[in-house]
């Protein structure tokens, strides 16, 4: 069976993989991304030409999530990879710099969540899938921002579970 996929930070690491494997698995793949036309052109016309469909979208950003949202269509999946890391002593970090890190890592996830919710549970259907890490689950020195992130979106993955499970 084929999916419809959205992959939120699809413009490298683990987004451009996963869209080239499920793409190579026959799935119909969304590829969001920032700059498509910028800064990830040739990215995003590798993927073009593997077959996904790209859209832009900036995590950050209502308007942006909510019509890349709209240009996907109907999604069956949706898999919220768009991240970024950082390293060092927290000390060193301003609260502005841990504030635009939770931007992408948390509050992107609830973005593009309330964006496609509406539509999946009118359908009756659709999958969630958030891409977190193992410092979400267990704290390491000079990642603690990220660490925090990532904690963060553990918690809000698994209330989403519960919330959505029609428990």
């Amino acid at each position: 069976m084929s999916n419809k996929i959205l992959i939120t930070g699809a413009s490298g690491g683990f987004g451009k993989l996963m869209t080239l494997t499920l793409l190579e698995k026959g799935h119909t793949v969304v590829a969001a991304m920032r700059g498509p036309e910028g800064k990830n052109k040739a990215i995003a016309d590798e993927l073009t030409t593997a077959g996904a469909q790209i859209v832009e979208i900036d995590v950050t950003s209502d308007d942006s999530v909510k019509q890349g949202v709209e240009a996907a269509g109907t999604l069956d999946v949706v898999i919220n990879n768009a991240g970024v890391g950082v390293i060092g002593l927290q000390e060193s970090f301003a609260p502005e710099d841990l504030q635009k890190l939770f931007d992408i890592n948390v509050f992107g996830v609830q973005r593009v969540n309330r964006a496609v919710l509406p539509a999946m549970r009118e359908r009756g259907a659709g999958l969630l899938i958030h891409i977190s890490s193992l410092l979400g689950r267990m704290a390491l020195p000079f990642y603690g921002p990220y660490n925090a992130s990532k904690w963060a979106l553990e918690d809000l993955a698994e209330s989403y579970r519960v919330e959505l499970s029609g428990v």
